[in-house]
């Protein structure tokens, strides 16, 4: 699932916002993804993936409804994993940058208890396929069968992308430091 994320978000303003230049993001996202992908995302039951004959082309990293806090070793083990693949002064650019990132867009988030996409990625090769869409297809029949709404926060470029899904824009979240202009979009 890491590495399909990385290949997907490779050259995402976000990303580059995040980690600075090209070399580090390549040499630490990978192993942060990971330690996020386990130790903050997979208990919670909204991990899913797609792909064909055994590649995973596309990841939805999904947060369920009533199951947004981590815990506190999570966290820890989490950074201190991050602290060995980045280095000290790198991994605190990327932790103060990851903490603007969380408080920035939780400060946006809506209420009313919903079904979080923090991350929806597809390998390169597969863009275009219809892989994110079936993630997205699959979690949001289960929101419909629930009655549950869902929201998601991306950049322009993908706006019209989720509107195809039924999302709404909401807010406007500009990210500090000169970081791109997030859009919180919520789906009733």
């Amino acid at each position: 699932m890491a590495e399909v994320l990385v290949r997907a978000f490779d050259s995402d303003p976000v990303m580059q916002w995040m980690f600075g230049d090209a070399e580090q993001r390549r040499r630490v996202y990978p192993r942060m993804m990971a330690a996020l992908i386990k130790l903050s995302y997979l208990h919670r039951g909204g991990c899913q993936v797609a792909g064909a004959d055994g590649v995973t082309m596309g990841v939805a990293l999904w947060v369920p409804p009533g199951r947004e806090k981590v815990a506190l070793w999570r966290q820890l083990i989490a950074g201190a994993a991050m602290l060995a693949s980045a280095g000290p002064r790198q991994f605190f650019q990327i932790s103060r940058r990851g903490a603007q990132l969380e408080a920035t867009t939780k400060a946006a988030h809506p209420r009313e208890p919903h079904w979080y996409l923090a991350v929806l990625g597809t390998d390169p090769r597969a863009q275009g396929t219809g892989v994110g869409g079936a993630l997205l297809r699959s979690r949001l029949a289960e929101c419909e069968r629930d009655g549950a709404p869902a929201y998601l926060e991306c950049l322009e470029s993908n706006v019209q992308y989720y509107e195809r899904f039924g999302f709404e824009v909401i807010s406007d979240i500009p990210l500090p430091d000169g970081g791109p202009t997030l859009h919180g979009m919520w789906r009733p």
